[in-house]
């Protein structure tokens, strides 16, 4: 699925933001400091480094968990870890170019934490004009098979917020699953324990984000889209998916095809056909 690509900028792993003033100096100086570490490294060990970093990327990513800085530092770069930032960019190219698999690093409270999204469109006719237009081969990556009930319970509550307004309340969210047969109440034969999947499996994974009301008392909990979610799912997907279960065309749901528009999914003259 085509999506807004978001760059790892060679700052965005430092743990400490300078004033404005001195935050263009802070960080050129952090670079070269960086580029200083790889160049210091025997070129044989630089290499076996970036080829480690970029395997633990891929296996670390299979549980669809952000991936932490200091757990790169500590299990795979170790003594040579001033050169995170220039090893982390390398490594981020090398998984653009080898796999279609863009490094990008999370933002807010998980900022320090990295997840991959897949860039290649799994179309096998889509990628073939892909390679051919930009000359570069990619080689798929042998991901493992996903829970498919899993994934659809997902795409079906990310739609549901994207139709809500890319909010909605908890308790909205658990009335609405059980009209559609899913009782959060009771363990479900398939999802086991429905809450603790959606509240805490799939918030680890940040598809969602799962917060408190402000003030709320009695406290009031409310769901919205995950970094993750914004990376790899479309509004548009989710737009189409909700109109397929209603047989509806997209259009005629106005707010939200507007938001479709507005993220640049679609053409404008896609829209007037």
């Amino acid at each position: 699925m085509p999506k807004t690509k978001k760059q790892l900028s060679k700052d965005a792993d430092e743990e400490f933001m300078p004033g404005p003033s001195s935050q263009a100096s802070a960080s050129q100086a952090h670079s070269t400091q960086a580029e200083k570490a790889v160049a210091n490294m025997d070129p044989a060990d630089r290499e076996k480094r970036l080829h480690d970093l970029v395997q633990y990327l891929l296996i670390m990513d299979q549980k669809k968990l952000p991936i932490k800085k200091q757990d790169i530092n500590k299990h795979v770069l170790k003594e040579h870890r001033g050169a995170f930032p220039v090893m982390m960019q390398k490594a981020g190219d090398s998984l653009l170019e080898v796999f279609g698999i863009e490094l990008v690093a999370l933002e807010d409270k998980l900022k320090g934490s990295y997840i991959l999204v897949n860039r290649v469109d799994t179309d096998t006719e889509d990628l073939e004009n892909r390679e051919g237009q930009a000359g570069q081969d990619f080689t798929p990556v042998e991901w493992p098979e996903e829970d498919d009930a899993k994934t659809g319970l997902l795409m079906v509550i990310l739609s549901l917020i994207f139709m809500n307004g890319q909010v909605m309340l908890d308790s909205y969210m658990w009335h609405t699953l059980k009209k559609l047969g899913i009782d959060t109440d009771f363990n479900h034969e398939v999802f086991g324990d429905v809450k603790k999947l959606i509240t805490q499996e799939f918030s680890r994974q940040c598809y969602l984000e799962y917060t408190r009301q402000q003030n709320s008392d009695p406290p009031v909990y409310e769901f919205r889209w995950g970094q993750r979610a914004k990376q790899e799912i479309s509004r548009k997907n989710c737009l189409d998916f909700v109109s397929q279960l209603y047989g509806r065309d997209p259009e005629q749901w106005t707010s939200q095809w507007q938001a479709v528009l507005e993220e640049g999914e679609v053409s404008a003259s896609a829209s007037q056909e």
